[in-house]
């Protein structure tokens, strides 16, 4: 299963158990999002799912946003970036404590808390290997 994403009935794997195999994991960006660039920084748009209730007459009654905005400063821009399909979670943590000169240990848990937030949001997907170009 190793290059492939998690479908239905797969097995996960114990990510709280093991925090190697967190490392292995190879983040990616969520296909349903739209990224928008500027000179300021990135915008993450993520799509919103209506409630049942949306879907219905209320959605010409009452306003409703189809996406969120997500607005990432210059070291989540850095991560978010980084998070390209072709490298786990590790290289992510050594290429971040290399450029910015602190201990593997601190890039470690600054780096995946912010991978935790972003998919907490749905803005990344991790997946078991490196995904084959198509």
């Amino acid at each position: 299963m190793k290059g492939q994403a998690l479908k239905r009935g797969d097995q996960v794997p114990q990510l709280k158990t093991d925090s190697a195999r967190l490392l292995e994991l190879v983040p990616m960006h969520n296909a349903a999002i739209r990224i928008e660039t500027s000179p300021d920084g990135l915008v993450v748009w993520v799509p919103i799912a209506q409630p049942f209730w949306m879907r219905s007459l209320l959605r010409f009654v009452l306003p409703f946003r189809k996406e969120k905005g997500i607005a990432l400063d210059v070291i989540g821009r850095e991560v978010f970036e980084a998070c390209d399909g072709n490298r786990n979670v590790e290289a992510i943590i050594e290429e971040f404590a290399k450029r910015h000169k602190i201990r593997f240990f601190d890039a470690k848990q600054s780096v995946t808390t912010f991978l935790r937030w972003l998919l907490e949001r749905k803005i990344i997907v991790l997946v078991l290997g490196p995904m084959e170009q198509v």
